[in-house]
């Protein structure tokens, strides 16, 4: 699991740095982490990476011209500020699954604090199924 600093994040970063079975890489920038869970993957791991969504927006070229182009499944776990609700970064709300759309990557929300758990896990199993990278976009209310 690579994962870019985020004050919204900083107690699921704290957690996953402190999971003995979770190799937790914090990383500088969002495309920094595609390419730590491009090398993962290459070296036999299932990788993911945490981030917000503003950061998914820098991802964009990482995703693109790694993810995509070379079939590697990365479990994107994105904060998803500006949801319905959430009236921080509300731009950034309007366009995010826009982008995911535009970019083919298979996406859900993740809405209900009870259903994360088996959203985390399917959408694992579509990512590594597909060859390719899929989104968990976590509300406020899951985080």
């Amino acid at each position: 699991m690579a994962s870019v600093p985020d004050i919204n994040l900083l107690e699921l970063i704290t957690q996953l740095a402190d999971d003995e079975d979770i190799q937790h890489v914090p990383v500088g920038r969002e495309e920094e982490g595609v390419g730590v869970c491009a090398g993962a993957y290459l070296g036999g791991k299932r990788p993911a990476l945490l981030m917000q969504n503003a950061g998914l927006m820098n991802s964009c070229n990482g995703l693109t011209t790694t993810g995509l182009q070379f079939g590697i499944p990365i479990l994107l776990l994105v904060y998803y500020a500006g949801d319905m609700g959430d009236n921080a970064f509300h731009m950034l709300g309007l366009v995010t699954e826009q982008v995911l759309q535009g970019l083919g990557i298979k996406y859900a929300v993740g809405r209900n604090p009870s259903d994360v758990k088996k959203q985390i896990a399917d959408a694992m199993s579509i990512c590594q199924a597909a060859k390719r990278p899929v989104a968990l976009l976590l509300t406020r209310d899951v985080l």
